[in-house]
């Protein structure tokens, strides 16, 4: 081992949480060392070969956010289980025992490493939580601090956005009048790329205002929904919606800045160059544990490894480790690998359940049977049908850097690579007596059908449009994430225990999906003529129990999340409600891994939120306020 370094914070993954959080630490002046595995996404690479496609360019281009997550330079590719039981499990058409010559055993779930971790892959959809996911925190934990009046205020504080008329930005700057609750200041861009491109095709103009009134009628509380609707503009993330929680057609924004996409990384980078003391960014540096005193129970620092693509769930071929090297944090280590990394990293540093420890030889530290339990994901499944015509608005498309829409977006920055592929979405309940909106649905201009290797190529094909429906709110925390072994490099075991193996009435669930399935149908319907098949599920499917079987053996996830969660430690808890991992000094969490329940609908812009708080938490700028219960 190599001499020591030192830094004030020691944050492990350049993601949603680990990115922003060192980035306010940076600009407040604190000495922040940044360790990520993976590299820079938008950095040119001389190591692209012919038949692959340069990293840069699906990371910037939002139409190219599926290649994203399949390209070898970002993509980690990890294989989780649905269920325990091989016979269900094998009853997925996604499953698969062997890919690329390696025993997997499961289905493909894709992540990213690299400057901005999955933020450099995902579909840069926001939506910010509702008001009732903060309140849930407070309510498990106490800690006043979490309430939603409270929270709702990091969401201004890190948008800038540019969607919303700009008179509101004046009248807020003038007068302090801000109904929206939008931010017009903050590090990351918000834009909607929707109207240009259906201006341009007038039948896409026509499905879409035709889907809207479809799909309006069809909520459970439509003219509440007509109401929310005219007062928001389609805007999901007007402030006004996060208390009544009411349903309602939108346009998703998306995370891009003049049309190209923004994140943690652009945020980081910019730190660095205005605080460039404060701020060290090292890539391709695999954490392998947190040394921790077992005696004072206190973390100093973490050791890491050099290396290109060393994780095994990394694209082929992997790099060669490097020495293993030691840096110091004189105040605090954060980790920030999310739901699957952390637990792991926390288990391999000895915290976790004894048992599953001592099986993997690893020594005992600090007993947290909480680690790596209450994984919790959404249901997600498909309705995917063929247009009779290819969209006039794709005309020319082939997803490559040579075609004319491509060099359109470019050039100009207009054009359907603008878009990240979404048209109006709907959020509503999938039972009257639901407390609030479960759906969250939305057309795709794609062949959308899950993850499996080679999905994004699907994409290119150009008369298809999915309903995808997302199962929010489901009360299934039986996921779990365990070691395979101590060697650092190894993939965990994941096994979400979906419907029937998970600790809630499956019914509920399954019933819901359906629900959504059945809206998007009748959507559909009203399209007169459009389409001329539905491929999935397919209208064979068509009773209640023919779709639930459907449903159950194809529904997917990717938003996994709450492995470490934030509540008391006697009732599985691994965080206290300021970040600290329970029973361990100078050791915190800021990602996915510390929600009790999963947010909202999607997950990234909860985890912005709560990586803004860390840093008021770790800064002192606000106090700690505890009620008794």
């Amino acid at each position: 081992m190599t001499g020591e370094e030192s830094f004030e914070y020691v944050v492990v993954g350049a993601g949603a949480g680990g990115g922003v959080l060192a980035a306010r630490l940076a600009e407040a002046g604190r000495r922040v060392l940044v360790l990520d595995a993976g590299d820079d996404p938008a950095r040119p690479s001389d190591e692209v070969s012919p038949k692959s496609r340069p990293a840069w360019q699906d990371y910037e281009v939002p139409a190219f956010h599926p290649f994203a997550s399949e390209n070898s330079e970002l993509s980690w590719n990890f294989w989780v289980r649905h269920y325990a039981n091989t016979a269900q499990q094998q009853k997925d058409r996604r499953y698969r025992e062997n890919w690329d010559g390696e025993a997997v055993d499961g289905v493909l779930y894709p992540r990213a490493s690299g400057l901005g971790g999955c933020t450099g892959h995902n579909a840069m959809i926001i939506v910010r939580p509702n008001n009732a996911d903060w309140n849930h925190i407070w309510q498990i934990t106490g800690d006043a601090s979490w309430r939603a009046s409270s929270m709702q205020r990091y969401f201004r504080r890190l948008e800038r956005c540019r969607y919303r008329w700009f008179v509101l930005r004046w009248l807020d700057r003038l007068f302090g009048w801000n109904p929206t609750g939008h931010g017009w200041r903050g590090w990351l861009s918000t834009e909607c790329a929707l109207p240009l491109r259906a201006i341009l095709d007038w039948r896409l103009r026509r499905m879409m205002w035709r889907a809207l009134l479809a799909a309006a009628s069809l909520m459970p509380d439509a003219v509440e929904g007509w109401g929310w609707l005219t007062r928001s503009l389609g805007d999901p993330n007007d402030e006004r919606l996060m208390d009544a929680e009411a349903s309602t057609v939108c346009i998703t924004p998306m995370s891009s800045a003049r049309h190209a996409r923004a994140g943690p990384r652009d945020f980081l980078l910019d730190v660095q160059r205005r605080c460039p003391g404060n701020l060290t960014i090292r890539l391709n540096a695999f954490v392998t544990r947190v040394r921790i005193d077992p005696v004072s129970r206190t973390a100093s620092g973490v050791f890491y490894r050099e290396g290109r693509r060393l994780y095994r769930a990394a694209a082929r071929p992997h790099g060669e480790a490097g020495e293993e090297k030691f840096v110091e944090a004189s105040r605090e280590v954060i980790l920030a690998g999310g739901a699957f990394n952390t637990p792991q990293l926390l288990m391999l540093s000895g915290v976790g359940d004894p048992q599953h420890l001592a099986r993997n030889g690893i020594a005992l530290v600090k007993r947290l049977p909480g680690v790596g339990q209450n994984l919790q994901d959404r249901y997600e499944i498909g309705v995917v049908n063929r247009v009779k015509r290819p969209w006039k608005a794709l005309r020319g498309a082939t997803y490559t850097a040579t075609d004319r829409l491509y060099r359109q977006w470019r050039r100009w920055r207009t054009g359907a690579y603008t878009s990240n592929g979404l048209l109006l979405s709907a959020m509503f309940r999938s039972r009257t007596d639901q407390e609030r909106p479960d759906l969250f649905c939305f057309f795709l201009l794609a062949d959308f059908r899950g993850y499996y290797p080679g999905y994004s190529q699907r994409i290119t094909k150009l008369d298809y449009l999915t309903w995808t429906v997302l199962k929010a709110y489901t009360p299934n925390t039986a996921g779990t994430v365990q070691l395979r072994s101590n060697d650092p490099l190894e993939r965990p075991l994941i096994n979400f225990h979906y419907f029937g193996e998970g600790n809630c009435a499956a019914a509920m669930d399954l019933d819901a999906v359906v629900t959504g399935i059945r809206v998007g149908r009748k959507v559909f319907d009203a399209l007169e003529g459009l389409v001329a098949e539905e491929e999935v599920p397919g209208r064979h499917l068509y009773t209640d129990d023919q779709l639930r079987w459907h449903v159950e053996n194809n529904a997917w996830g990717h938003h996994a999340c709450g492995t470490c969660a934030m509540k008391p430690e006697d009732q599985g808890g691994v965080v206290d409600s300021e970040f600290r991992v329970h029973g361990i000094r100078n050791l915190r969490i800021v990602d996915a891994s510390i929600f009790p329940r999963i947010p909202g609908y999607f997950i990234v812009t909860a985890v912005y939120m709560v990586a803004e708080k860390a840093a008021d938490v770790l800064l002192g700028n606000r106090q700690c306020v505890r009620v008794n219960r």
